[in-house]
């Protein structure tokens, strides 16, 4: 189980145990982790820290008791409040109003609960983005939604504001926060990517009740698609420049700040033995990605990342790269993690597409590589490590999509792309 996995796992504990006298120490044990070391975790995950959390929940579950016809004086002592003026003067601290007018603003609706280990869906109504939207002087601009040009789903976190600018919202803090924190430094190097728009007021971010706004500009341009550089592979060198330039400008970010994750581990301890055997990999492809990758992982060089580089990531417009999207999942990594990560979503994307040639992706790969390494040089090792990342991620994503039933079509499609890769390659 990796760090983001225990951290909801804490999440949902403390969701469950909102009327039990929860304690730091008590998490930090769930967890396996030093009292100083789970509270920056956490801290880093969720935006504060975990007793600042707690209280935050008990305050928003007693309040959507209270709505629902629950005695005020009963809700707050059941959720560890003297009494209902120390509950009042909890909430007005935290939400900057009573629980009245919060109840007036924001509906009597259940808590929005974080899930670290996907997007929130949430459900915010037009129109009371169109009242925040003052606070940048927008309120008279026309909100639409925002889609997917890949999959013409629709975006739950976001909307598009006039034609210049995309609002996004969310329960987590630490996602604005790192939000913040990366658009500041991409616009140093002047990384094509999103910019974080401030308000009236200075203010980077809006609170309004439980949920955080910010606005970025809206980058021109569509999303690129799979056919597109199977049609014309020099995209690909273009893209892997791309990339190497992002890393330089995430290079500069606070390591501090960001978790680190570890592929081989990963793949190794927690994917590899159980998938290994369901998918009768053979033997010499285990023994090479086993004695190979573990010899070369240390050395390869790690830095913050995007961590989700896919195509309805990348903005074209005419024909240009325009922009990069989406960079919630930034973590430390090693930094081929972008390369090769970018290159299986395209097979991914392609894979039961019976009028592409599946080969020419060998050529978008090498693309990439070439791509990148002209802007910022691979080592050896990392060159000789990419079939290596590429099968972990392949395994990774099988084991993810293989704990939901819902994703049954998405393990077997990866399932497939990784025999491939390895019978082709």
């Amino acid at each position: 189980m990796n760090v983001r996995e225990i951290i909801q796992q804490n999440i949902d504990y403390i969701e469950k145990n909102l009327k039990a006298e929860l304690t730091v120490d008590e998490l930090c044990d769930a967890a396996g982790y030093s009292r100083v070391h789970y509270c920056r975790l956490f801290k880093y995950f969720v935006g504060v820290s975990p007793c600042e959390y707690i209280n935050r929940r008990k305050l928003l579950h007693a309040v959507y008791e209270m709505t629902n016809g629950r005695s005020k004086t009963d809700t707050a002592f059941d959720y560890g409040f003297e009494t209902y003026a120390g509950f009042y003067k909890s909430f007005k601290s935290e939400f900057n109003c009573s629980p009245t007018e919060f109840i007036k603003s924001h509906k009597s609706n259940k808590p929005y609960k974080i899930n670290i280990l996907q997007k929130d869906k949430i459900t915010i109504s037009k129109s009371r983005v169109q009242k925040l939207l003052a606070e940048w002087g927008l309120q008279n601009e026309i909100i639409s939604n925002v889609y997917s040009e890949n999959t013409g789903r629709q975006n739950d976190n976001s909307y598009y504001v006039g034609d210049n600018y995309i609002i996004k919202f969310t329960v987590n803090l630490g996602c604005v926060k790192r939000n913040i924190s990366i658009s500041e430094s991409l616009a140093k190097f002047d990384v094509k990517a999103f910019k974080i728009i401030k308000t009236i007021g200075g203010e980077s971010f809006v609170q309004s009740g439980e949920m955080y706004f910010f606005l970025t500009e809206r980058i021109k341009g569509s999303q690129l698609k799979c056919v597109d550089i199977f049609n014309n592979t020099d995209l690909a060198y273009e893209i892997g420049k791309e990339i190497a330039q992002l890393h330089k400008a995430l290079k500069t970010l606070n390591e501090c700040e960001y978790e680190s994750a570890d592929i081989y581990i990963h793949t190794d301890d927690i994917s590899f033995s159980r998938i290994k055997d369901r998918l009768n990999l053979p033997d010499d492809f285990i023994t090479s990605y086993t004695e190979n990758f573990s010899a070369k992982y240390d050395g390869l060089p790690k830095q913050v990342i995007h961590r989700d580089i896919n195509p309805s990531n990348l903005l074209f417009n005419n024909g240009e790269f325009s922009g990069f999207l989406d960079f919630d999942l930034s973590e430390i990594n090693i930094r081929i993690f972008d390369v090769c990560y970018f290159a299986t979503s395209i097979l991914s994307e392609c894979f039961s597409d019976s009028d592409i040639d599946k080969k020419i992706w060998f050529e978008i790969l090498k693309k990439t590589v070439w791509g990148y390494d002209s802007v910022s040089p691979l080592t050896n090792d990392e060159k000789q490590a990419i079939p290596y990342v590429i099968y972990s991620i392949q395994i990774i994503c099988i084991e993810f999509f293989g704990r939901f039933d819902k994703y049954k079509d998405l393990e077997k499609v990866n399932a497939d792309i990784l025999k491939w890769i390895i019978n082709n390659s």
